[in-house]
């Protein structure tokens, strides 16, 4: 993965610096320059009709650029090799996500990295809201930071010693392992594979008609021979080459992950949104909507590409 560019979303708050920390790192080991972005949401006057507040509002909107960009001078760090640009958006319609995905697309961001809660932990990068409209949309990965960043304690240049990356073997998710040879590449980390052979609760019908459900187990052959498909795909795939762990659990998705990456003391996730069939088996809302707002580390979704196929 060609990572040049790195972008942080940022309303200063602690959760936000937290993900500056995380992409100042990241931005060494890449070699990428940095952009950090504070957008300023307001309305303009004249929507309401009051032409003779606009001299009023310009002013204002000048003295909170000034002011946030100052703030964003004083959040990068001194010091540091990498390139940093920092940029303040004045938007006037309240949608900051939209103003985010421009400027990806203007700069050609090629990684975001950004907090899931924002200023005094009301979620204004929230998911749901801004950061879900980012990691459904957003052209390039996007790394999500919680409060809680155990990648921030040890030795500098060891923070993130164990990748785990959630597999099911669909086109999705091959591209994700592809994604997280790299990025355990680049810190000299132990790459995970993981394949949950989840339970499914399927309805069912009685000859009377009568609804009900039933527990549809997946089928052991898949199971016993799925170790040997991961190590199998972690070589298909390409890339460098890493320290690969395979693990196959019984459970739910989203809970299987959590847990096997807080025992195995994982600092980063990586996985696809979408599953099986392109349909989101990794469902935003569902399994990565969960393991984004709950896993202790940070997780890197993307928005892989569809594989074409064509008829002979």
């Amino acid at each position: 993965m060609d990572i040049q560019t790195i972008l942080v979303p940022t309303d200063f708050s602690s959760c936000a610096e937290h993900a500056l920390t995380k992409a100042v790192d990241l931005a060494e080991r890449f070699d990428a320059t940095l952009h950090v972005l504070h957008v300023v949401d307001e309305l303009d006057p004249e929507f309401y009709g009051v032409d003779d507040a606009q001299e009023k509002a310009v002013q204002i909107r000048s003295r909170i650029r000034e002011e946030a960009q100052a703030r964003l001078n004083e959040l990068v760090p001194d010091g540091q090799s990498i390139e940093i640009n920092t940029a303040v958006s004045v938007h006037l319609s309240f949608d900051v996500a939209a103003t985010i995905h421009d400027y990806i697309d203007e700069y050609g961001i090629d990684l975001v990295v950004m907090g899931t809660h924002g200023h005094r932990n009301i979620e204004r990068l929230m998911l749901g809201n801004v950061a879900d409209k980012l990691v459904r949309h957003a052209r390039c990965p996007v790394i999500t930071v919680n409060e809680e960043v155990p990648w921030m304690e040890g030795e500098k240049g060891r923070l993130v010693e164990d990748v785990l990356a959630p597999v099911d073997f669909s086109e999705h998710s091959k591209q994700a392992v592809r994604t997280a040879k790299d990025f355990a590449a680049a810190y000299g980390a132990r790459l995970h594979l993981l394949f949950v052979a989840e339970k499914r609760v399927v309805p069912t019908f009685s000859d009377t008609g009568l609804p009900g459900v039933g527990v549809v187990e997946m089928n052991e052959e898949i199971v016993s021979n799925a170790e040997t498909a991961l190590r199998q795909l972690a070589a298909s795939v390409g890339g460098p080459d890493v320290e690969v762990t395979t693990a196959v659990k019984h459970g739910r998705v989203a809970e299987s992950v959590i847990d096997y990456a807080e025992r195995e003391g994982a600092q980063l996730i990586v996985m696809a949104t979408r599953g099986l069939s392109g349909v989101e088996r990794f469902l935003l809302g569902s399994n990565t909507e969960r393991i984004v707002r709950v896993a202790q580390c940070p997780v890197l979704t993307m928005l892989t590409e569809e594989k074409e196929t064509t008829e002979a």
